[in-house]
């Protein structure tokens, strides 16, 4: 009886998707390991991320139910079982219109980054596979004489290297794996400025914030300026917490989140948002002619002796790629590049502008779909027989084409590469707000009819693990 030939993957980054994926093959036993640029105590994307159905697709995949439970606990609280969407408001805050109300819109939950992460990186922590403040440099194909069994070597900035059968990158919209493949499609928005900030969320903060914050995140588009506000409130753990006071959530972990992305073009005295001396006022000077509520909304929390401050971050996004992009980048710029033991996921391969709040939850779904294909490869090698380039090429090409369809409409719905030139203060909003009075009810009642409610629904029970198409063991 032969040995099993070995089977190697290694994942570059330990975000959402990585750290996903590592469970995925933990569970299922597959040799992995995953180089993070960052330092284990790093919360550099402590902000907050809303999951919908596609993330549960990923997780349901990947985790052990133990696992995908502990997730579902930590998620904020919603008006809804099924949860929110956001309301998009003019600047005046006057509500255009309730996605929540559209029943084909995709609904969600929040979660803070960073706990989510952590929550993920658990299992994987406990096996030491995976190592940090390991920056990918390049990779290089070991090429075996057949042409068969080909090898991936990774170099990190370090000087060190490690090898694989098969290489993922999941390091982010500013992919180094990305580049380094020859691909090339991540493309830098540089016309707006995104401004970002967090904070803590007790009660009587709460209680000062204007009622539509609590109602659900808050949405604006206006003379090119894109403006999100949502809050995070999770169930407390121990429900006689907070009992003194009269909160109904866990105000220890709960927090605020806001974004603002503002056209350079709006800014005649700054050129680069590092010569911004006071970000705050900045943004409130941006908004001046908005309704008071959103000075409250931007201020809030900005004392605070632990603040963050408001952050500026690069916004991105991907042009879709041709089915067969890997041949012609290897006609256009060199044999070895876009080898097929090379695979992308995430924000690595389709980053996209956070207005749908898609990025992670495609990237999550992208776990779901590779994941399939890479126990098919293990499977193979425990048979005795190291998968050949070929083998791996023709599962690359299906995984490919399967989540470049799916993602890349996401990418579209989210704005391509170009921000959004919306104004609800026009002739939009009024449209937008008409039909929303009209055509909502109409919808709603027709989906109430009899034969509506008994035809099939796609599941969306967050509360019910099972159902992967694979279980881990």
């Amino acid at each position: 009886m032969p040995e099993p030939a070995p089977f190697k993957v290694i994942i570059i980054g330990s975000g959402l998707a990585g750290a996903l994926l590592a469970n995925g093959l933990l569970n299922n036993h597959v040799n992995f390991s995953i180089y993070e640029r960052d330092s284990e105590d790093s919360n550099r994307e402590g902000y907050q991320i809303r999951l919908g159905d596609s993330a549960m697709t990923g997780f349901k995949a990947c985790l052990a139910d133990e696992n995908l439970q502990n997730i579902i606990q930590k998620f904020g609280q919603t008006a809804s079982s099924e949860g929110a969407a956001p309301c998009l408001y003019s600047t005046k805050l006057q509500s255009i219109l309730d996605l929540t109300s559209l029943p084909t819109y995709s609904k969600s939950f929040a979660i803070n980054r960073v706990v989510c992460r952590n929550l993920l990186l658990e299992p994987v922590k406990s096996t030491g596979k995976i190592q940090y403040e390991k920056a990918f440099s390049s990779f290089e194909i070991l090429r075996d004489p057949s042409g068969e069994n080909d090898k991936v070597k990774c170099f990190f900035t370090d000087g060190t290297s490690d090898e694989c059968d098969l290489l993922i990158g999941a390091d982010g919209s500013g992919s180094r794996v990305n580049k380094a493949l020859g691909f090339g499609n991540i493309v830098n928005i540089d016309s707006h400025w995104s401004f970002l900030s967090k904070g803590k969320l007790p009660l009587e903060r709460l209680k000062g914030l204007p009622p539509q914050a609590e109602k659900g995140p808050i949405l604006i588009f206006s003379k090119g300026i894109s403006f999100f506000y949502a809050l995070y409130k999770p169930t407390k753990r121990d429900q006689s917490q907070g009992a003194n006071n009269g909160s109904d959530y866990d105000e220890d972990a709960a927090s605020f989140y806001w974004g603002l992305n503002i056209p350079k073009a709006l800014s005649t005295e700054y050129q680069n948002y590092k010569d911004i001396p006071d970000r705050l006022k900045f943004c409130l000077d941006m908004t001046k002619d908005w309704a008071p509520e959103f000075k409250t909304l931007l201020t809030t929390g900005q004392d605070d002796e632990d603040s963050s401050g408001i952050y500026v971050t690069a916004l991105r996004a991907s042009t879709k790629p041709a089915g067969n992009w890997r041949s012609h980048v290897r006609e256009a710029v060199l044999p070895e590049k876009a080898h097929p033991r090379v695979w992308l996921i995430g924000d690595a391969i389709h980053a996209m502008q956070p207005n749908r709040g898609m990025g992670g939850n495609q990237a999550m779904h992208d776990c779901a779909e590779i994941l399939p294909y890479l126990l098919e490869l293990n499977d193979t090698a425990l048979s005795g027989t190291s998968p050949t380039t070929q083998q791996i090429s023709a599962a690359c090409d299906k995984y490919e084409a399967a989540m470049i369809e799916r993602a890349f409409n996401w990418v579209s719905k989210s704005g391509g590469v170009s921000m959004p030139n919306l104004d609800f203060d026009g002739i939009l909003g009024m449209s937008l707000s008409f039909a929303s009075k009209l055509c909502v009810p109409l919808i709603s009642a027709f989906l109430r009819l009899p034969f509506m409610q008994s035809s099939e629904k796609q599941e969306s029970d967050w509360s019910n693990p099972a159902s992967s198409s694979r279980q881990p063991e």
